[in-house]
């Protein structure tokens, strides 16, 4: 998955969290994680087109 494919799910779940009516602390952790998984995939992805770019 990419880094966008991560926060997007992220995004999806906090937001039915939240809108649902009661968040459980379990769907805000759940969400984290996602957000968490997209933050290292960007960090992976920008560490990929650096070493790219420097192989150019």
């Amino acid at each position: 998955m990419t880094s966008r494919e991560y926060r997007e799910k992220a995004e999806k779940l906090l937001r039915n969290a939240l809108f649902g009516g009661h968040p459980s602390p379990a769907a805000i952790e759940e969400a984290a994680v996602w957000a968490r998984l997209a933050q290292a995939a960007a960090t992976t992805e920008a560490a990929a087109n650096a070493q790219t770019s420097e192989e150019k």
